[in-house]
């Protein structure tokens, strides 16, 4: 009978476990499916499609219906709207380098602020199909996005102790004596 060296066979024993285990590794780990499945995304945006996010004032029938807004994404400029006008507030471009945009808006009427994020990605511009326009409309009780029906409620200013009426007031009550 041969004997091996004990050596040997401890190398050997561990190469094969070695061996198995960067086999069997590559197989559990891999991204590669097991199983084919036919899968249709609920919703597609073919490549170079542009999505526009519109703003537009929907304060009828107030007599000071204008609105002011800035947003974080582009020129950082006060834009003033009236009653029935539309601005576009992002375009985002369905490309294979940019994968999302974001920006925040700052909203001011006589009726209160608000703050809202807007964030765009293919999937969520996909909502907006077919026209790829989606509209944030400004109306009496806050700013409300049609497409994920999310509502965004006016806030009031934040007032001081000492308002401009009493100022007013003390100054008139001056002058009077």
């Amino acid at each position: 009978i041969m004997m091996m060296n004990p050596k040997t066979i401890v190398t050997n024993l561990l190469l094969l476990i070695l061996l198995q285990i960067s086999n069997f590794s590559t197989i559990v780990l891999s991204f590669e499916p097991i199983y084919r499945k036919d899968y249709k995304s609920e919703y597609t945006v073919d490549p170079d499609t542009v999505t526009h996010i519109i703003v537009s004032n929907e304060l009828y029938g107030l007599k000071k219906g204008n609105v002011g807004f800035v947003c974080t994404h582009g020129p950082k400029v006060w834009r003033k709207t009236k009653p029935g006008q539309r601005y576009s507030l992002l375009r985002f471009k369905h490309s294979g380098r940019v994968r999302f945009m974001s920006t925040n808006c700052h909203i001011r009427s006589n009726r209160g602020f608000v703050n809202f994020h807007i964030f765009m990605q293919p999937d969520l511009s996909a909502h907006c199909f077919p026209s790829y326009i989606c509209k944030y409309s400004i109306r009496k009780d806050g700013v409300y996005y049609k497409h994920e029906n999310k509502f965004f409620p006016w806030r009031q200013f934040p007032r001081s102790t000492k308002g401009r009426s009493s100022s007013k007031v003390s100054l008139r009550n001056i002058l009077k004596n």
